[in-house]
């Protein structure tokens, strides 16, 4: 099968430096630990387990990315959008009845186009019986600390013009307007990194979740990811594994299928693969990694009958206060990403936070980055044209307007998320692609507390509340407030045995059949992303998932050297 890539493999020269890659094209037949995925899961355990000495071969599905080829105008959005026939998108974006969702695609995961916030749970999250014993915020914490020495988070001091609205959502609530954590570099020079890779200052333009061609966003491939190949770790891209089985060649557990993509001219070619290996670990996103145990399972492999349960969206929900009233308030991201006329971002500054214990939600600003911000102009001042606005008039004007006096302009994201009750489904499409099937995930009141207070802001800042700019463009049949999620977790779930759950506290992978015990396991098959959450974690999940992640690698070489 062919199909056309989305842009050359080819090194970025010019205005940012280039990034020395990690990627090698050879895929060899066996391997002793593979890693599959790139994530806040995958990154962290290849580190950590690289350093310790063990041969690791990482295999991710997506293309090698660096500053400077990440998209720039809604066009370049476009042309990067996974889909079967353009299978090297960076954004894979499945819009479905029931939970909308986004997840990255390329070396780095997750962490490519999130918004580089690092908060860690409220301690409460896990006193939910679903998590195994010993796991809890306490005993996360020595793991928690170790990833921010490696992502080094700041806080942006000066509060930017379009987080005003928060202030009067907070006396509302008499809660403070809090600073966020994010993996940037928003005060030292342009230098390399602990890790070799030249990270700039922030700019302060905004795009962080369209990926940072500035070069300043702590992501795993500017820090977990060299740090791996330079302790030895082999790194192959554009490389899919589809089942997972039982070896037949001596000294060696696991057997790995799937199909490599490579460049033949203009096109990507589908090459099948096997592989064998001593250890397995799945990180390819709670989404991916349930899938491909999946697949396996209908291939044969005993699993517990609890795969594909407690999806969980994060209780992630979003809103646009559009063409606000009060003066401009810059919530789009800058055109010129290394020399902004403003400081916009980055993306998430500030906070109002609800949560009381494991109850409750976040309310955070989001900046809209410039790709997609010139999208938005153009669909929203359509559905508004017959207000007679001059604003959104100036959104429809061909010639455009000065900056500063269009709707879009006068507009500004907000991002929730808390508590969900972690009842989807994941199962399997046609094409053995993952499905989330959830159909009253709408109805939870944690999506109607998050709206009042979206509402609330939009009232504040006298403008339109939309309570989810996609439901612009909604198919019949989808429901006006069907949740999007770009926090997906669960699905190969943590339990005290295979009854509850899918894998035990140190990331083992249950034996399915015959588990008299409901603790066996399979040797050396490990799931290490954030499809091992049971719960939602009601905060920006990458810190959360990479401590386990910490903590998932350290007990692994624990078993892994008992075993014989």
């Amino acid at each position: 099968m062919t199909t056309t890539p989305t842009t050359p493999n080819t090194h970025t020269t010019g205005t940012h430096p280039t990034w020395p890659r990690l990627e090698t094209e050879h895929l060899p037949t066996d391997a002793d630990t593979v890693i599959i995925g790139s994530g806040f899961g995958g990154s962290v355990a290849a580190a950590r387990l690289a350093q310790a000495g063990k041969d690791i071969l990482l295999l991710e599905r997506g293309r090698e990315w660096i500053p400077g080829e990440f998209p720039d105008d809604f066009a370049s959005v476009r042309r990067n959008i996974r889909t079967r026939h353009n299978p090297m998108g960076l954004f894979d974006l499945a819009l479905g009845l029931d939970v909308d969702r986004l997840i990255a695609n390329g070396l780095g995961g997750g962490s490519l186009i999130y918004a580089n916030v690092m908060l860690p749970p409220e301690p409460e999250v896990f006193n939910d019986p679903h998590w195994p014993e010993g796991i809890n915020l306490r005993t996360l914490t020595p793991y928690i600390g170790r990833v921010r020495a490696m992502l080094r988070p700041e806080h942006v001091q000066r509060a930017p013009k379009h987080v005003e609205p928060l202030t009067g959502l907070a006396h509302h609530h008499k809660l403070p307007v809090k600073p966020v954590p994010v993996a940037v570099n928003l005060t030292r020079p342009n230098e390399p990194n602990p890790h070799g890779i030249q990270q700039n200052t922030c700019t302060h333009c905004g795009n962080c979740v369209t990926g940072c061609n500035v070069g300043a966003k702590t992501t795993m491939r500017a820090s977990y990811l060299p740090l791996a190949h330079s302790a030895g770790a082999r790194i192959v891209t554009r490389t899919e594994v589809r089942t997972i089985e039982p070896s037949p060649k001596p000294h060696h557990r696991w057997r790995l299928r799937g199909w490599r993509l490579n460049y033949v001219g203009a096109h990507y070619e589908r090459t099948p693969f096997t592989l064998d290996c001593t250890t397995v670990i799945l990180s390819a996103g709670a989404l991916g990694t349930t899938a491909l145990l999946l697949r396996s399972s209908a291939a044969g492999l005993a699993l517990s009958p609890n795969l594909g349960h407690r999806f969980s969206g994060n209780a992630d929900s979003l809103a646009l206060s559009y063409n606000a009233g009060i003066t401009r308030q810059a919530g789009i991201g800058a055109r010129d990403q290394f020399a902004p006329d403003s400081e916009y971002g980055p993306t998430i500054a500030r906070m109002i936070d609800r949560r009381n214990g494991a109850h409750g939600h976040l309310i955070q600003d989001a900046v809209i980055p410039y790709p997609i911000a010139t999208m938005l102009r153009r669909l929203l001042a359509g559905r508004f044209a017959l207000s007679g606005d001059e604003r959104i008039y100036c959104d429809l004007r061909p010639g455009g307007c000065p900056p500063g006096c269009s709707a879009i302009e006068h507009s500004q994201l907000w991002l929730a998320m808390g508590t969900d009750e972690a009842n989807g489904t994941v199962r399997l499409g046609p094409r053995g692609e993952p499905t989330v099937h959830w159909p009253d995930a709408h109805r939870q009141n944690i999506y109607r507390q998050q709206q009042d207070d979206f509402a609330h802001l939009s009232e504040t800042g006298e403008s339109i509340h939309i309570s989810n700019p996609r439901h612009l463009v909604r198919r019949s049949g989808i429901p006006a407030q069907s949740p999007v999620t770009v926090h997906a977790l669960g699905g190969a779930a943590m339990g005290p045995n295979v009854d509850t759950g899918v894998i035990d506290r140190d990331h083992r992978v249950y034996t399915g059949h015959g588990n008299t015990t409901g603790t066996a396991v399979h040797p050396g098959l490990y799931v290490i992303d954030g499809a091992a959450s049971p719960t939602s974690l009601g905060a920006n999940p990458a810190l959360t998932i990479a401590a386990l992640a910490e903590r998932a690698a350290e007990r692994l070489l624990h078993h892994e050297n008992e075993t014989p």
